[in-house]
């Protein structure tokens, strides 16, 4: 017979290169900051609290996430090492050396970040600072690299420290300290004097807030990627994709996942299917706990919530996927309005705490997984958030779709903007590189 016509073109080689960057997001261009010995001096003292301690390490995790290229051998001459110092009263200090040999990635060292747990106890920031150099800096700093130390405090150190070990790292060699205060005490004058002999006298190096959550803030993570790395060298490699080892998955601490589920009529049936498919999933993926009072792994609950007088709870927290997964199939769509407000409110007061007992595990982290799109009604809004901080509870938001209200998705993830998960549609939940990157971010 006669030929055919002509087929499509196939694909270009750009276009295979745009599928691999989509889907594993590893050939982008990398950011090279020379050779950096960053330690971060955090405040795990009691009047910090879970919630508020939990984003020191989401400022952690998230500032090094900008730095580009992690040295994956602890003795390299190039790339970035960090350490991280957690202090609470006399002697209680906890490390995550530059030198660790396990730490030959970023996701090893998320992981060990993720791992440190809330001291709640005294402030002894004067001899942290001791400490961090002592035991993290002075032994084992590269010769070519620049040494910075960021310094993160609530309030006044305890008068039976020594105030002379304020400026220790000031007497240091090539030591660049930057110290954050938070909270209203700072805007004290003596306060911030302390905070200033932190910093060796540097203005520029003196930062306040007034709240933990401004620490996650974007605008204030580019304020920091700029004094860690001023002077950035860009590098776009053609290189095939490559991706880091898994990691098991909230293995090594106690996580309390709690689904806040949008039962409302912008969800549609289809959307809401996608969205159980999806927790499931996400049961299936992780490593769930052995029992209620198992100290590590994970344990899931569900709420599904409509108007202000509709919530579900589809499941309370437990361990046992069969429970999970048989109520998932039991859960019927509300199709309903939305009141988040009123849900979390009522999240708190059953599946965290009820008749004043907690029903979350001593001293896991609480983690409020909202799937919504934050068009909702305003009433009880600003009263649920803070009802989720009192609970300790560590927000992430999933909103898909192009029809956000942004000024909601801000208000329930704190102000981090990269604990909001976004996509197209809910086809994106069964993406693999969506579904890791929530996994990751998570445990």
């Amino acid at each position: 017979g006669d030929p055919g016509p002509e087929g499509d073109p196939g694909l270009t080689e750009c276009d295979v290169m745009n599928y691999i960057r989509e889907t594993c997001g590893c050939c982008d261009c990398e950011k090279r900051c020379g050779a950096l010995d960053i330690v971060f001096v955090i405040d795990s003292s009691e009047s910090v609290g879970l919630t508020n301690f939990t984003l020191e390490k989401n400022f952690v995790i998230n500032t090094i996430n900008r730095l580009g290229s992690f040295a994956k051998d602890p003795k390299s001459e190039t790339g970035t090492r960090v350490g991280v110092v957690q202090y609470s009263h006399s002697g209680t200090f906890q490390a995550i050396r530059l030198n660790d040999p396990k730490i030959d990635s970023l996701t090893s060292f998320k992981e060990a970040v993720k791992r440190l747990e809330w001291i709640a106890g005294g402030t002894w920031t004067p001899s942290a600072l001791k400490y961090a150099y002592d035991n993290l800096i002075r032994d084992s700093r590269r010769a070519n690299a620049n040494v910075t130390v960021v310094v993160i405090t609530d309030g006044r150190f305890d008068p039976r420290d020594d105030d002379t070990l304020l400026t220790y790292l000031c007497n240091a060699p090539n030591v660049d300290v930057s110290a954050i205060g938070i909270g209203d005490m700072f805007e004290q004058i003596e306060e911030n004097e302390s905070l200033k002999s932190i910093a060796c006298q540097k203005d520029d190096r003196v930062m306040g807030m007034r709240r933990f959550a401004d620490l996650v803030a974007e605008e204030f993570i580019d304020k920091i990627e700029t004094v860690l790395c001023p002077e950035p060298l860009i590098v776009c490699p053609d290189l095939p994709c490559k991706s880091e080892p898994a990691v098991a998955s909230c293995v090594q601490r106690p996580v309390e996942v709690i689904f806040m589920l949008d039962g409302s009529e912008r969800m549609g049936q289809e959307n809401y299917n996608r969205a159980k498919e999806f927790i499931e999933n996400v049961a299936r993926r992780l490593t769930l706990a052995n029992g209620p009072t198992d100290e590590r792994n994970a344990r899931l609950a569900l709420l599904q919530y409509g108007s202000a007088s509709e919530q579900t709870v589809g499941f309370p927290l437990t361990h046992d996927l069969t429970v999970i997964s048989d109520s998932l199939g039991n859960m019927t769509y509300m199709d309903s309005f939305s009141a988040l407000g009123s849900a979390i409110i009522y999240a708190v007061n059953n599946l965290v705490i009820k008749e004043n007992r907690r029903l979350a595990r001593r001293n896991a982290e609480v983690s409020f997984v909202f799937i919504t799109d934050g068009i909702t009604s305003d009433n009880q809004l600003d009263e649920g958030v803070s009802a989720m901080k009192r609970a300790e509870g560590v927000p992430t938001v999933i909103a898909l779709g192009g029809d956000t209200d942004e000024e909601v998705l801000r208000k329930v993830s704190l102000g981090d903007s990269s604990a909001i998960f976004r996509g197209d549609g809910f086809a994106v939940l069964n993406k693999p590189a969506f579904f890791e990157r929530f996994i990751r971010w998570i445990c």
